[in-house]
């Protein structure tokens, strides 16, 4: 493991919406480290909390208790307006839904967010167009969103998050709206900006097929986050209903002769408590590890 200071250094995050018995903890005490040049992937279930997380980490929400430290910045304790700068410096957004200026071409576009920063425009241009040309867009410099491509709009938002050059990328479902190649294109785009920028990317993503380009893939469930390959699924039977559970996540369990079994429910925790060897005469169960 690098010795290199992380980029984003998330401790203690938790997050709670409602209060009493309907109050959901959607991120629940996640702690997570990012460094320069990892591409780390977060997955889960849907409801999981992955976009809470995200939107935490880039500082578009506060967390009920915990701090997110970006390089030299506590973002859960600056105001608003010191927020905001810290945001549109230090951090690039990519959304699934690409979330571009429809009355903007694609350089525009790119350039939006320089705007938002002090700085010299002139250089801002240099880089939208660099950037514009490394992604592939020069054919497509004037053209509006709505005569793009998903792929190509997609890259237009790759560019828009890179044009204040942040060390940190966060990118919620960034193929989630392509196609299996035009998916897999973006992907390598985000892995070679981690590999050969040395920037830090963080993906939030239901996606398979992009998990062999991954430094980290880390599993959210129930606002809890593990490292998918230091503590894997071990999936566990329902005796009643036959469906997996993953003992790791697993609430509800009861014993019979000696053995531990997992419930999905309560309803088939209380069929199994009410009538146990009616259940158990089904083949015993198998526990996998991905």
């Amino acid at each position: 493991m690098s010795t290199t200071a992380p980029v984003l250094k998330a401790t203690g995050l938790a997050k709670t919406f409602g209060a009493g018995e309907s109050a959901v903890r959607a991120v629940d005490d996640v702690s997570l480290d990012v460094r320069p040049g990892e591409l780390v992937l977060v997955k889960g279930p849907s409801g999981s909390g992955k976009t809470t997380l995200l939107s935490i980490l880039g500082g578009l929400m506060r967390p009920s208790a915990g701090t997110v430290e970006l390089k030299d910045s506590t973002l859960t304790s600056l105001g608003e307006t010191a927020l905001a700068s810290v945001r549109a410096r230090e951090i690039g957004f990519v959304f699934q839904a690409y979330n571009l200026l429809e009355a903007l071409d694609v350089e525009d576009n790119v350039l939006f967010p320089a705007r938002l920063v002090r700085g010299d425009f002139d250089q801002a241009r240099a880089r939208a167009s660099a950037l514009i040309e490394r992604l592939d867009l020069h054919r497509r410099r004037h053209a509006r969103p709505n005569a793009l491509s998903g792929g190509e709009k997609q890259r237009v938002a790759v560019a828009r998050a890179l044009i204040n050059d942040p060390p940190l990328i966060l990118a919620d479902e960034p193929t989630g709206n392509l196609d299996s190649q035009r998916g897999l294109e973006v992907a390598m785009i985000l892995h070679d900006i981690a590999r050969d920028d040395r920037r830090a990317i963080v993906i939030v993503t239901h996606d398979e097929r992009i998990e062999d380009i991954a430094d980290r893939i880390l599993w959210l469930e129930d606002g809890r986050l593990r490292d998918r390959k230091a503590e894997p699924h071990e999936w566990i039977k329902d005796p009643v209903c036959g469906m997996r559970v993953d003992r790791w996540t697993a609430k509800l369990f009861a014993s019979h002769e000696g053995k531990d079994y997992a419930f999905c429910t309560r309803r088939c925790l209380e069929r199994f408590e009410a009538n146990p060897k009616g259940f158990l005469n089904a083949p015993s169960q198998k526990t996998e590890a991905d």
